[in-house]
C-alpha cells in the first residue's frame, strides 16, 4: 500500500454521493483504520455539503482522474448508477487501485467481463456490494444451513419488495437503460444469495411484470436436486408502500422465518417448540442519517466494507462477493428476465 509506513490507515476515494454513496460515507466515518480522503461527483457543491452534514468533510472532484492525482489512495469505492460502473471500475483498476463496486456489477455480461479483464490485468483486489451476503439474518441462515442444524433444506422462499424508487438522482432507477429495472437492480440481491447458498441451479423458470421502468417485478423458481427455491422481487408498489425483504427456509426439522417489515427479527420454529427468536450477531453501526433510499440500517453495509478493507489490510484478495461471483449473479438474473419475457410473448 502507498505510504503505509507513514500512515497505516487505508485511504479511499468515494465515487458517487447519492443514496448509496451517503451510506458508505457514514460507514467510513466509523470504520477504524480507514480514511475517506476524497469524493467524486459532478454535483460538487451539493455533494460537498452533504458529506459535511454527514460528518465526512472531504474534497469533491468532478473526475476520478483529478481525485487520484490530488489524493493518494489505496482503493476506490464506486457508488454510481449501474450504467456508469464499467467506466469508473476500469479506470480505478487500470490505475492499480483496489475496487469496491456497488451491485449489480454492470448492465451486461460483456461489460462485467471487461471489468474482470481490467482486474486480471492490474492484479488489483476487487469486491462487489452484494450486501445480502453480509446481512446478519442472511448470514445466520447460511450458517444454520452449513452446520446442518435443522437437517436437510427442503425449500426456500425469498422476497424483496419496495415502493417505486424516487430517490435516484435524475430518476435513473426508473430508466431501464440505466438501471436494468427492478428485476436487475433489486432482485439481483436474492439471486446472488441463492447462488452463494446452493450454487447454480439445474433449471430455472421465470415470469416478469413490465412497465415504464422496465422489468419491474420478477417471479422465479430455481430448481435444485431435492430443493425448490422461489424468489420474487419488485418495486412496482406505491411510493409510500415501504420496503420488505424476507425469507422462509423449511428444513427437515426446523423453519427459519425473517421479514424485515414485521419487527420480529429472525425466528425459528423447531419440533414441538413455540416459534422463538434465533440468535443473530448484529453490528453497532446504527441507522443512516441521510434520510434517503429504502433501507436505513447500516449493519450489512458496515459488514461488507469492513470485510473488504480488512482483506486489503491483510493483503488477501476478497473471497466473498468477488467480481466473478457478481458476474455469475448478473448472468443468472439477466437469464431470469429473458425467460420471463419469452414467457410473456408466448402467452
Amino acid at each position: 500500500m502507498e505510504n503505509q509506513n507513514e500512515n497505516p490507515n487505508l485511504k479511499g476515494i468515494l465515487v458517487g454521493c447519492g443514496f448509496m454513496g451517503g451510506m458508505h460515507a457514514q460507514i467510513y466515518k466509523i470504520l477504524e483504520g480507514v480514511d475517506l480522503v476524497a469524493a467524486v461527483d459532478g454535483r460538487i457543491e451539493e455533494s460537498r455539503a452533504k458529506l459535511e452534514e454527514l460528518g465526512c468533510p472531504v474534497p469533491v472532484f468532478e473526475t476520478l482522474a483529478e481525485a487520484m492525482q490530488s489524493a493518494e489512495c489505496d482503493f476506490v469505492d464506486v457508488c454510481l448508477p449501474t450504467y456508469l460502473h464499467e467506466e469508473y471500475a476500469v479506470e480505478a483498476l487500470t490505475a492499480g487501485k483496489a475496487l469496491f463496486c456497488e451491485k449489480p456489477l454492470a448492465l451486461s455480461v460483456e461489460s462485467a467481463d471487461r471489468i474482470l479483464g481490467a482486474a486480471e490485468a492490474s492484479g488489483a483486489f476487487a469486491q462487489v456490494g452484494q450486501c445480502i451476503r453480509f446481512w446478519p439474518e442472511y448470514q445466520r441462515l447460511m450458517r444454520f444451513h452449513a452446520d446442518g442444524e435443522g437437517g436437510r433444506l427442503l425449500s426456500l422462499n425469498l422476497t424483496r419488495r419496495a415502493g417505486r424508487p424516487s430517490y435516484g438522482i435524475d430518476n435513473w432507477l426508473n430508466d431501464e437503460s440505466q438501471s436494468g429495472g427492478a428485476a436487475l437492480d433489486l432482485h439481483v440481491h436474492d439471486t446472488d444469495f441463492v447462488l452463494a447458498l446452493l450454487g447454480p441451479p439445474r433449471g430455472l423458470t421465470s415470469r416478469v411484470t413490465r412497465d415504464y421502468s422496465g422489468p419491474s417485478h420478477v417471479f422465479s423458481i430455481f430448481d435444485y436436486d431435492k430443493v425448490t427455491v422461489t424468489s420474487e422481487g419488485g418495486w412496482n408498489y406505491p411510493d409510500k408502500w415501504g420496503f420488505q425483504m424476507a425469507f422462509q427456509a423449511v428444513f427437515e426439522n426446523a423453519v427459519l422465518d425473517y421479514d424485515s417489515s414485521n419487527g420480529k427479527g429472525l425466528r425459528i420454529c423447531q419440533g414441538d417448540e413455540e416459534p422463538r427468536a434465533l440468535d443473530v450477531t448484529q453490528t453497532d453501526a446504527g441507522e443512516s442519517k441521510s434520510g434517503e433510499g429504502n433501507v436505513s440500517d447500516l449493519g450489512g453495509y458496515f459488514n461488507e466494507l469492513k470485510y473488504f478493507t480488512d482483506c486489503l489490510r491483510d493483503g488477501a484478495p476478497p473471497e466473498i462477493a468477488t467480481l466473478l461471483d457478481a458476474r455469475e449473479s448478473l448472468a443468472w438474473t439477466l437469464r431470469e428476465i429473458e425467460l420471463g419475457e419469452e414467457a410473456a410473448q408466448r402467452s
